[in-house]
């Protein structure tokens, strides 16, 4: 009976981050690889890690303490929200400290160089 919570939490651990870097490199000239890179990976990091406490730490029973990590009492839903938010400013801060493309390399591969 929780097949789908459980397919619908790991798509929230993993997905903001691909989410986020396409999103990014679509609307934002100024997104480059190492800022895609390592949003990428802080996504990943981040997702792996909730989805191993996860699934480490089971949801207590009524009237039983709940003794799990932080982030784990978090809906999945809000972690997603907070994932998505989190690894776009990872990608930003690293694609601003690093040196932009070439205007040539922008032509018609973002929605403001699109003509």
């Amino acid at each position: 009976g929780q097949l789908f919570i459980y397919i619908q939490s790991i798509a929230a651990y993993l997905s903001p981050p691909i989410a986020v870097v396409y999103c990014l490199a679509i609307l934002w000239p100024r997104t480059n690889e190492k800022g895609a890179f390592w949003g990428l990976m802080y996504g990943l990091l981040v997702g792996l890690t909730r989805m191993i406490l996860d699934f480490s730490y089971r949801a207590p029973k009524c009237m039983e303490v709940d003794t799990r990590p932080t982030i784990t009492k978090l809906h999945y839903m809000y972690f997603a929200m907070f994932l998505f938010f989190s690894t776009a400013t990872v990608t930003i801060i690293i694609s601003l400290l690093t040196k932009p493309l070439p205007e040539h390399m922008l032509i018609r591969t973002t929605f403001i160089t699109r003509w």
